[in-house]
């Protein structure tokens, strides 16, 4: 297949087009400058407000503003057009592609379902509340526009990724080393997460299956609160974790981005890949993040 990419110079996307390629299919880097010089990429396109997806049989859309950050009004409005905008300009141009690919994945997170404490989510699971939920919601309305000209959509509700050279581990482990780790709040509050191998076998295995559709939590079934995970994390660097960031200095630091992104508990399963027979390599926090933080491994 001949598999194009918005976002393929990030985290993710430069993980997943190596992926696909290794696995036999063609890779259409679209990034601002039109350019990729990456030996796993066939062909690189430009992607400005909009892009030219012809000849591509699955569109892979990553691109987007980083929800990290002061939640000023600016950078908000930056969050909702890079991420809903965006994806209906690109589901206009998919309507005119010549031919228009048979598949898009779309971007969306494991923010949708809001706070939601100790409840049990799959991807029957209503939508929560917060700007983060709301902006999920919009972005996936608009990437199922394309289901009304055939084409296959399949929704990427991602937790936190963890991978060796980027992501949320990278600087939790600076943070760690440092000392300076410990839970944020109570540390109850439950942290959806997959490694990166696994986030990525997963979107190929949503390409390359006709009867996958809609959402698809992209998470691990092994589930941990906040406080479960800084243990690991310390003990796996061996490094002690005693600070602890009180609920209510994060909400007077970050606002309304601590009581989504820091605070906020979703405890969710990935119950479509589960049921539909994916087999995680990583299921487990623990072993993820052996093979990860072990030299040599």
């Amino acid at each position: 297949m001949k598999i194009g990419i918005t976002g393929a110079s990030g985290f993710i996307g430069a993980a997943f087009g190596k992926h696909a390629a290794a696995a036999g299919h063609e890779i259409v880097a679209f990034t601002r400058s039109g350019r990729l010089d990456q030996p796993w990429v066939t062909e690189s396109r430009r992607m400005s407000a909009t892009i030219d997806a012809s000849g591509c049989d699955a569109l892979v859309h990553l691109a987007g503003e980083s929800l990290l950050g002061y939640w000023t009004k600016g950078k908000k409005q930056r969050i909702w057009h890079s991420r809903v905008d965006l994806t209906k300009s690109v589901v206009t141009a998919l309507a005119t592609a010549t031919p228009a690919p048979s598949v898009l994945l779309c971007a969306s997170g494991a923010g949708y379902y809001g706070d939601r404490g100790d409840e049990q989510l799959d991807e029957s699971s209503s939508h929560g509340k917060g700007f983060v939920s709301d902006v999920c919601v919009a972005w996936e309305a608009a990437a199922r526009q394309a289901e009304q000209f055939g084409t296959r959509v399949v929704l990427l509700r991602t937790g936190m990724v963890l991978g060796r050279d980027g992501g949320a581990l990278a600087l939790l482990r600076k943070v760690f080393g440092l000392g300076l780790g410990g839970r944020l709040g109570s540390g109850r509050q439950w942290m959806p997460w997959i490694h990166l191998e696994d986030q990525v076998r997963l979107m190929l295995w949503c390409v390359e299956n006709a009867n996958v559709s809609g959402p698809v939590n992209h998470v691990a079934p092994g589930a941990v609160t906040n406080r479960e995970f800084t243990s690991a994390l310390a003990k796996m660097l061996k490094r002690p974790a005693f600070l602890h960031a009180p609920a209510f200095a994060l909400r007077l630091a970050m606002r309304e981005m601590a009581e989504e992104m820091l605070l906020g508990s979703q405890r969710v399963r990935p119950g479509v890949a589960l049921d539909l027979g994916f087999t995680f390599n990583h299921p487990a926090l623990h072993s993820a993040l052996a093979s990860l933080l072990t030299p040599g491994s």
